[in-house]
């Protein structure tokens, strides 16, 4: 693989050999790594070295010394022939150990067992990655014809519910960074205007829920709202709840008894993991299990 030569890499900071364990170029190094392989996710494709180094605005050179890396331990493989970069079978296991170990998906279980039985669509259950969410659990509708996402499902940043619901909590440097990146539009509906979506953002945060109705695929909308945790510094975002059907029966603005329903499930899991973020909606502690 060459390099380009035009576009010299970013001079690295020096840090002292003392603080190497925890200084800020390690971190900054690893922030690229899950960076470039969030966007080999998000891809769904092999990418190349000069697609991924535009995609996360970062120098080629920088690009290719992580990905050869990656590679080395298995992380990535690269094609003989493309010579371009998708994600290794070595992640497979760790995703599997990961899901059997995030106790999110054991604890939600019986709430969206109860959100599809109320709502009577396919209920989801989405974790926070660095900028977007993963499917980690489903319940499918028990309607005849049903539409559902399978877990291992990484959803867009910026034009669905659940990626939306992330990028309305995660640190503002990071969200104007994802959102100076160039905006797929997977459909006329996709929301990807970077000033509409920081207005959204906001309303997340206000209003505790999110849908976006036609904008990964027609005709197919998902409403879902924000699960935190207690810390001792308040409430962080550690996933979301929600549920996805047909645009009719899963409308664009959402019914509010709907509303309510996700807004309960996502409450109880919050109150469940000693978050308060939902108390002033009058729903801690519903459907508590």
């Amino acid at each position: 693989m060459r390099t380009s030569a035009a576009k010299q890499p970013k001079t690295e900071p020096e840090v002292p050999a003392a603080s190497t364990k925890t200084g800020p170029a390690m971190l900054e190094s690893v922030a690229i790594v899950f960076t470039i392989l969030d966007q080999l996710a998000a891809a769904r494709r092999p990418l190349g070295v000069t697609e991924l180094a535009l995609a996360i605005d970062e120098p080629k050179p920088r690009v290719y010394r992580h990905l050869a890396s990656l590679r080395q331990i298995g992380i990535v493989e690269q094609d003989p022939i493309s010579e371009k970069y998708r994600l290794g079978a070595k992640l497979v296991s760790y995703g599997t150990a990961a899901g059997e170990q995030f106790d999110l998906r054991l604890i939600a279980d019986p709430y969206l067992t109860q959100l599809r039985d109320l709502t009577s669509q396919t209920a989801l259950l989405s974790a926070v990655t660095e900028d977007s969410a993963l499917v980690i659990s489903s319940v499918e509708s028990t309607n005849q014809v049903c539409i559902t996402v399978k877990p291992g499902n990484r959803v867009p940043h910026h034009c669905s519910a659940q990626g939306r619901i992330v990028l309305a909590y995660c640190d503002p440097a990071l969200q104007r960074k994802i959102l100076r990146r160039g905006l797929q539009a997977y459909t006329e509906r996709s929301m990807v205007d970077p000033a509409r979506i920081l207005t959204r953002l906001e309303q997340i945060r206000e209003r505790l829920y999110e849908e976006a109705n036609g904008e990964v695929l027609d005709g197919i909308n998902v409403l879902a709202a924000p699960i935190f945790r207690g810390t001792e510094k308040g409430d962080e975002l550690v996933g979301s709840i929600g549920v996805i059907g047909a645009s009719k029966d899963v409308p664009a603005p959402p019914l509010p008894a709907m509303v309510e329903q996700v807004q309960q499930a996502a409450a109880a899991l919050t109150e469940r993991m000693n978050g308060v973020s939902y108390k002033h909606l009058g729903l801690a502690g519903a459907g508590k299990k």
